[in-house]
């Protein structure tokens, strides 16, 4: 298996110092390439579009498309912390291949990746995860049938909520997702639903004094069912109705707090779905929901649910989006049944030219620990810019500025962020 922790590359210290110096020679070599590439113009002397096909290896009916991304960026929080903030700069290498084959009537996808992090000061918060996902979908006349399985690694970096205070390094984690949905077209009614499979496996840690900390009472199995109606309204606009049940149930009962967190709940939308004239695309529900807990301490949650998403294209080279969404979030949180959240966030992007593009980003999250009197509230801004040096490679700037003001102490945090990414995909 592989382990995030920084004690398994020994010897790595000189090549995390070399990271960054890397990433400032790779690009520098590929600049005069990537001009040169570029130059391919029409007569005017405007860059000229590659066809999207051009861009990825066509064996038959396979497409091969491998692609590298190289990032260096500096944190002025890693840990979140509100109080004598730890800064570093953090290098990654993130090799991925997909293969994407498709037929008549059907379809398959399948993606490897891995992403390699380096702390330059702080090698313990070194980590290594890495996915494999396989998706596939089957066209019947008026049905499809999709299916799909993911395997990832991933890890929970020191300063998250459900991450020990005195913990001396990431939590890894295991995650496992599968999943079948089918759809059936009929007139003006279409039906859908999706059965999904989760199942989340977290190893052990190690605390600063040198002890194991044990996590396995946040293993866990979701299950979630989605059952969907919709009838067209017109050409471009659909009404729908929707029920969602989900169960969680852990591993460990009791947890190390005494207390049992399996639970089921449901969720009940009524929403539309609209295209007009694709420039406004939305998915717009609200509805109820509810969460029951196996354990009487926890309680019950019962509130309004809602979620929406809007895709504006304001013009041929300005798009706005917005979403928002309010949900129940697990968490480990001692003495909180799970997290009432709400959620808000938009985006901005704008095609400077073929090949620049500029974006800004803002969100906003109110938590609610349940069965707790703590509440968070999150705020994001960032901005980006995209510079496609050719058909193979794009290389991004990005900042990011996030706070948390939490009514409970030593839960808020300031952070900035400033990234570098080099993308080489052919």
């Amino acid at each position: 298996m592989i382990r995030g922790r920084g004690n398994h590359w020994p010897s790595c210290g000189t090549a995390k110092r070399a990271l960054p110096l890397m990433f400032v020679v790779i690009a520098a070599t590929c600049f005069p390439l990537c001009n040169a590439s570029a130059q391919t113009a029409t007569g005017n002397g405007s860059r000229q579009e590659v066809p999207e096909d051009q861009t990825h290896i066509r064996l038959g009916r396979i497409v091969l498309t491998p692609a590298l991304t190289l990032r260096s960026g500096f944190d002025d929080n890693i840990f979140q912390s509100e109080n004598n903030p730890t800064s570093d700069v953090v290098s990654t290498i993130a090799p991925r291949i997909t293969l994407e084959g498709e037929w008549q009537d059907f379809r398959a996808d399948i993606s490897a990746g891995m992403e390699l992090g380096f702390f330059a000061q702080s090698s313990d918060d070194d980590y290594q995860d890495a996915d494999i996902r396989i998706t596939s979908n089957i066209d019947l006349d008026t049905s499809t049938i999709e299916g799909g399985i993911s395997w990832q690694q991933s890890h929970d970096p020191r300063g998250g909520n459900d991450v020990a205070s005195n913990a001396r390094e990431p939590v890894i984690y295991q995650d496992i997702n599968t999943h079948i949905s089918g759809r059936y077209v009929a007139d003006r009614l279409r039906y859908e639903s999706r059965l999904s499979l989760r199942r989340l496996e977290f190893d052990e840690s190690t605390a600063l004094d040198g002890t194991a900390i044990r996590n396995d009472d946040r293993n866990r199995t979701e299950t979630t069912e989605t059952l969907r109606a919709l009838i067209a309204l017109d050409l471009d606009r659909e009404a729908y109705g929707e029920i969602t049940l989900n169960q969680r149930q852990y591993d460990r009962t009791p947890d190390d707090t005494g207390l049992t967190r399996d639970s089921a709940g449901f969720a009940l939308y009524g929403g539309v779905r609209f295209d007009l004239t694709d420039l406004v695309k939305a998915d717009l529900a609200a509805g109820w929901m509810t969460r029951t807990y196996a354990d009487p301490a926890f309680g019950n949650i019962g509130d309004y649910t809602l979620r929406g998403d809007i895709d504006w294209s304001v013009t041929r080279l300005t798009s706005l989006n917005f979403n928002a969404a309010r949900a129940v979030r697990e968490t480990t949180v001692t003495g909180a049944s799970g997290i009432l959240a709400f959620d808000f966030g938009m985006g901005v992007s704008h095609e400077l030219r073929r090949w620049l593009q500029i974006g800004a980003t803002a969100s906003y999250s109110n938590e609610q620990f349940q069965q707790t009197t703590r509440r968070d509230q999150t705020g994001q801004l960032g901005a980006t810019i995209e510079y496609r040096m050719n058909r193979f490679t794009r290389l991004t700037g990005a900042i990011d500025h996030d706070m948390r003001q939490s009514n409970t102490n030593g839960e808020s945090y300031r952070r900035f962020q400033s990234l570098i990414s080099l993308k080489l995909e052919i």
